[in-house]
């Protein structure tokens, strides 16, 4: 089983913060959404969307998909989940701990990260080069998983070897637990190297990365469900429907995300 210590102490601050209720009995109380680091921008801009409409505000905990579910799993009182994949939506799920159908509300890509003037990598093949410092999320969070199905899938096909998963492997320097992390780190020049989501090139990064699309993808599936938890807010529903409604689809389009 694993630790749950962060976890525990991530449910006490939530509870404190959001569970107590308002002072004012007529302000509804906040939706807590737990959500992939990759949406951050997206979903900050359906938040504020969806409180204009609604009336409900809506706050946001965004971290890797792997560690939410664990939060989840543990009793985090979160209202709504957005994963960047299916298995961890579903390890919430098998918890019996949705409290309405899933639904894919976006499709994503990956592509490879490198400083925009180093020219240590400047192909995919290059992974697999000695002495080059590769940076992914954790095989166990999504964009993790989804690099290491792309090498997979790459292995033995078009000039790759066949030891090509292995050989990029060896050369990973840290393994991260979120998106963000990644993208930081490449930008910095820690890295030679790194595989995000394409809508990690935002704005505020593009101007130091170089981006190198990937000539295989994996299915990159977002799914999204209201969760139980011992306070129930009637519109974590609503979020959901939004985030499915032809606004919210418009918005996700707008950052670069595909529609499911």
């Amino acid at each position: 089983m694993r630790p749950q210590i962060v976890s525990c102490a991530l449910v006490a601050a939530l509870a404190s913060s959001l569970l107590c209720g308002p002072a004012d009995a007529q302000t509804p109380r906040a939706i807590l959404v737990f959500a992939g680091a990759s949406l951050t921008e997206a979903f900050d801009e359906i938040g504020t969307a969806f409180t204009k409409k609604t009336g409900v505000p809506v706050t946001f905990h965004y971290a890797g998909a792997d560690a939410l579910a664990t939060q989840i799993e543990a009793g985090a009182p979160a209202d709504v989940f957005a994963s960047a994949n299916e298995k961890q939506l579903k390890m919430v799920a098998a918890a019996g701990l949705l409290a309405g159908p899933s639904a894919v509300f976006a499709r994503n890509a990956i592509l490879l990260i490198t400083p925009k003037h180093d020219a240590a990598v400047t192909r995919i093949a290059d992974l697999a080069k000695p002495d080059v410092k590769v940076v992914l999320e954790a095989p166990s969070v999504p964009d993790g998983m989804y690099a290491r199905m792309a090498f997979g899938m790459l292995s033995g096909h078009d000039g790759y070897p066949s030891d090509f998963p292995a050989a990029v492997e060896k050369n990973v320097s840290s393994d991260e637990m979120d998106i963000t992390a990644v993208t930081t780190k490449v930008a910095l020049g820690e890295a030679d190297a790194g595989v995000v989501f394409t809508t990690s090139m935002t704005p505020s990064v593009a101007g130091q990365l170089n981006a190198i699309p990937f000539p295989v993808q994996p299915d990159v599936e977002y799914p999204i469900a209201a969760v139980k938890n011992d306070h129930p807010v009637p519109a974590a529903q609503a979020f959901v429907d939004f985030v499915l409604s032809p606004a919210g689809q418009a918005i996700l389009r707008r950052h670069g995300f595909a529609a499911p």
